[in-house]
C-alpha cells in the first residue's frame, strides 16, 4: 500500500516537473516570437508556482534558474540594446530573485494550508471524542447507578465491577490511590491496640 502511494506520487511530482518544463518552453517560444511586443515576464510565474505548490524547494530554485536563464536568452535573441552588457545579467538575475521568491511564497502558503488542515482535522477528531464522552456521561448520570452496599462494588450491565474500574472503562477517568486521613488513624488506632509496628 505504501509503495504504491510512493510510486504514485513520484508519477505525480514527474507529470508536475514535465508540465512546469512544458509551460516554460511554451511560454518561452511565445515571448521569442513577440519580442518586446507583449510583456510575457508575468506568465514565467505559472511554472514555478506549481513547483512551489507541489513540489519542494529545490524544485523551485532549479525552475527558477532555468527561467532565469531562458529570460536572458530571450532577451540575447530578442537583440534589446542596453548600455552595458552588465544590465542584461542584473535583470536576468533579478528575474531568476522574483521567479524564486514567487515559488517559495507558494510553498509557503500551500504548507501553511496543510497546516491549518491537519491541525482542523485534530480539532474535529478531539470534538467528536468530547462529544461521546458527554454523551455517556449523560447516559450514565441519567441512569441509577446500583452499588453494593458491603463490597462498594457498582452494578454495569449485570457486571459487578471496583468503583476504579468503573471510573477508569466508564468515564474515562484517571485513577491513583492514597490513604484518606480517617482509613490512616483506623489503621494507627488498631495499631495501637495490638501493639505491633507498622510495616514500612
Amino acid at each position: 500500500m505504501e509503495s504504491a502511494q510512493i510510486r504514485m506520487s513520484i508519477r505525480f511530482q514527474i507529470k508536475v516537473i514535465l508540465a512546469a518544463l512544458a509551460n516554460l518552453l511554451v511560454l518561452s517560444y511565445i515571448a521569442y516570437l513577440t519580442r518586446h511586443n507583449f510583456l510575457f515576464f508575468v506568465f514565467f510565474f505559472v511554472p514555478v508556482a506549481m513547483c512551489g505548490w507541489y513540489l519542494g524547494r529545490l524544485s523551485v530554485f532549479c525552475l527558477s534558474v532555468m527561467s532565469g536563464m531562458s529570460w536572458c536568452v530571450l532577451d540575447i535573441l530578442s537583440n534589446h540594446e542596453y548600455p552595458s552588457e552588465l544590465f542584461r545579467y542584473a535583470n536576468s538575475l533579478l528575474c531568476f530573485l522574483a521567479f524564486a521568491i514567487i515559488g517559495l511564497l507558494v510553498q509557503g502558503l500551500r504548507q501553511s494550508l496543510m497546516e491549518q488542515m491537519r491541525v482542523r482535522q485534530e480539532l474535529e477528531k478531539a470534538l467528536e471524542e468530547s462529544r461521546r464522552s458527554a454523551d455517556e456521561l449523560r447516559r450514565l448520570q441519567s441512569q441509577m447507578q446500583v452499588v453494593c452496599a458491603w463490597t462498594k462494588r457498582i452494578n454495569v450491565e449485570g457486571r459487578w465491577i471496583a468503583l476504579d474500574k468503573f471510573l477508569t472503562e466508564q468515564l474515562n477517568a484517571k485513577v491513583t490511590y492514597g490513604v484518606s486521613p480517617e482509613a490512616m488513624q483506623e489503621v494507627l488506632h488498631s495499631v495501637d491496640k495490638t501493639g505491633e509496628p507498622v510495616p514500612a
